[in-house]
């Protein structure tokens, strides 16, 4: 066990400095550290959320926490054994390392590894106050329910997606001030966006120089996704229906789907298909939202549209085609309101709006073209349906490179390109 916490906990015995790219999140995730409140972080596999711990770690260190007492666990390591690992390995820590107190910072990475680690956790959380957790999960459904059964009330959830484009551009050393530094930069910001388009967000695959190993990096990441996550966890009974299931959704990713008509052409029951899409989605590889209705009812019974958590995988996994920079920019859009935590949905009436977000006492609408020159007519009728109908005072056209306002039918309608929008936050 030294050994394993000796790997893991490299701070003890050396200078450690953060090396990764900062997280954007990172500043409300530091808000909670002075709390009791257990701080988890979820999201897809690959996406960062082990790096991201280590940035907190660092930021520990950086305001005088002993590197000492910072214990960290990483339950997905191949050479333990799950078995009260956490009490194992707390015991161990204390006997060799021996904190004077229980004011001591314990990290747990990939937690959902651990058997009954929502009971094991409460138990310390309320027998030490000065106990300070910090869990990661690739697994939503596995968190959720342990966090809102054994937890409820102990805890403070964040999202962690591949990078956003704002990291990407710090990745490669572009920055800008101001508006003036960034109109200067906009040809290499937008090259920058081509090509995050097309390989999506993985910190590994960004940092990637070579094309080929970026594309064998993302097929890793699904093969990694799909046996472990879905197929080892769920014991899946039709892996090869799956994978067909997984490649019609990324194919349609952007598209609205039925689950009866897919579970026709894969071969398997509308309640499988359910089933398996809500694997995918507790894994963070796929989303649905609903069309914005008052009805919850018919939330339910119209069709959903899907998203993927990443253009690259999409992209590689999925056929391609040229026609798909349309959906492929809407995919990047949806991600991006994920990771600014809005709740998304559809509309759909004679004419389809692509996002409609639900703030508190608002609404807010958005389409996303890749030429607003061909796609005029149908991307301001159906902005401007949804807004009369939904009574929203403005809405966004998202394009590629036009920048104007404008008021059609006492609406305001603002056009931006994508790029410009990506970095809004």
């Amino acid at each position: 066990m030294k050994e394993l916490l000796l790997d893991w906990n490299p701070w003890w015995s050396k200078t450690f400095e953060f090396q990764g790219i900062p997280r954007t999140n990172i500043k409300n995730i530091t808000q909670w550290i002075k709390r009791r409140e257990i701080i988890s972080i979820t999201g897809v596999r690959r996406s960062g959320k082990t790096t991201l711990l280590y940035e907190i770690i660092s930021t520990l260190i950086k305001e005088k926490t002993n590197p000492k007492y910072i214990l960290f666990i990483k339950a997905d390591d191949d050479r333990i054994k799950n078995d009260n690992l956490i009490d194992n390995l707390i015991e161990e820590y204390k006997q060799w390392i021996n904190p004077k107190s229980e004011n001591y910072n314990l990290f747990i990475d990939e937690i959902q590894e651990i058997k009954d680690w929502g009971k094991t956790l409460k138990r310390l959380y309320d027998l030490n106050p000065k106990l300070k957790i910090f869990i990661s999960g690739s697994n939503a459904k596995i968190l959720k329910e342990e966090l809102g059964t054994s937890l409820a009330g102990r805890y403070a959830n964040f999202e962690v997606y591949p990078f956003s484009f704002n990291e990407v551009l710090y990745s490669k050393n572009i920055y800008f001030k101001n508006d003036i530094e960034l109109q200067k930069n906009s040809n290499i910001i937008k090259h920058t966006l081509i090509e995050y388009i097309e390989t999506g967000g993985f910190p590994e695959v960004i940092l990637e120089k070579n094309i080929n190993i970026k594309k064998e990096l993302i097929k890793f990441y699904f093969d990694s996704i799909f046996y472990r996550d879905l197929i080892k966890r769920n014991s899946v009974r039709n892996p090869a229906k799956m994978e067909v299931l997984i490649k019609l959704l990324l194919q349609n990713v952007s598209n609205q789907i039925s689950y009866n008509k897919i579970g026709k052409l894969v071969g398997l029951t509308t309640d499988t298909i359910i089933e398996y899409i809500k694997l995918l989605e507790n894994a963070y590889f796929i989303f649905t939202i609903n069309i914005y209705e008052f009805s919850y009812k018919k939330q339910i019974i119209n069709p959903k549209k899907v998203y993927c958590v990443d253009n690259g995988i999409r992209n590689i996994i999925g056929f391609k085609f040229s026609e798909d920079i349309g959906r492929l920019k809407e995919n990047i859009v949806f991600i991006e309101l994920k990771r600014r935590n809005k709740e998304v949905y559809y509309w759909k009436n004679k004419n389809e709006c692509d996002f409609i977000i639900k703030k508190e006492k608002e609404l807010e609408a958005i389409q996303v073209t890749h030429d607003i020159n061909k796609s005029y007519e149908r991307e301001i009728n159906g902005l401007l349906e949804a807004m009369k109908t939904l009574k929203i005072k403005n809405g966004t056209i998202i394009t590629d490179n036009l920048s104007k306002t404008e008021i059609v039918d006492n609406k305001k309608i603002i056009y931006t390109p994508l790029w410009k929008w990506l970095l809004e936050y």
